[in-house]
């Protein structure tokens, strides 16, 4: 009879061991590098949050607005690919890639200055996975009107007092 036992103990822990070796070998995790991304106004921007092993686990994508240190709005704009923002700029694409690896991609078509900001991509679960993205939004014609001024200032004499250069150069700053 101990022998059964010893047997019986021997499958269960046999068995325990590989339920927690395919649980570790699958856990989701979001595996995507990039924090800040960075585009132009009335450009596509695109933030990629790469999930491994989702799992049958709901993707989230959120807009963060900061009030504050300790206060945040959070503006829901898909769950999965269910929309839930009534702005026809933002669009969610979903591939899978032979590793398993899911990119759940939200553009945002036609930015605006005001679409600067933070994202987050959340994978529900007991504990929620999450990565925080920083958008960040460059008004094109300021940049240019910038350009043009450094290239003319290129061309003024050198005998020019260093005063009368700071001062333009702290107004274009």
């Amino acid at each position: 009879m101990g022998y059964k036992h010893a047997t019986h103990f021997v499958c269960l822990l046999f068995l325990i061991v590989n339920i927690n070796l395919i649980l570790v070998n699958t856990q989701s995790n979001i595996i995507s590098t990039q924090d800040q991304v960075t585009t132009y106004v009335n450009q596509t921007a695109k933030l990629s949050c790469i999930i491994k092993n989702r799992n049958q686990r709901h993707v989230t994508w959120s807009r963060i607005h900061l009030i504050n240190e300790t206060q945040k709005l959070t503006y829901l704009l898909y769950v999965d690919l269910l929309k839930y923002t009534s702005l026809s700029r933002y669009h969610l694409t979903c591939t899978v890639d032979q590793d398993n690896k899911e990119y759940w991609n939200l553009e945002i078509h036609q930015v605006h200055l005001s679409d600067q900001g933070y994202y987050s991509c959340i994978l529900a679960a007991v504990q929620p996975i999450s990565k925080l993205f920083h958008l960040r939004v460059i008004d094109s014609t300021f940049d240019m009107q910038r350009e043009q001024m450094i290239s003319s200032l290129s061309l003024i004499d050198r005998s020019v007092s260093t005063i009368f250069l700071t001062i333009i150069l702290l107004f274009t700053i």
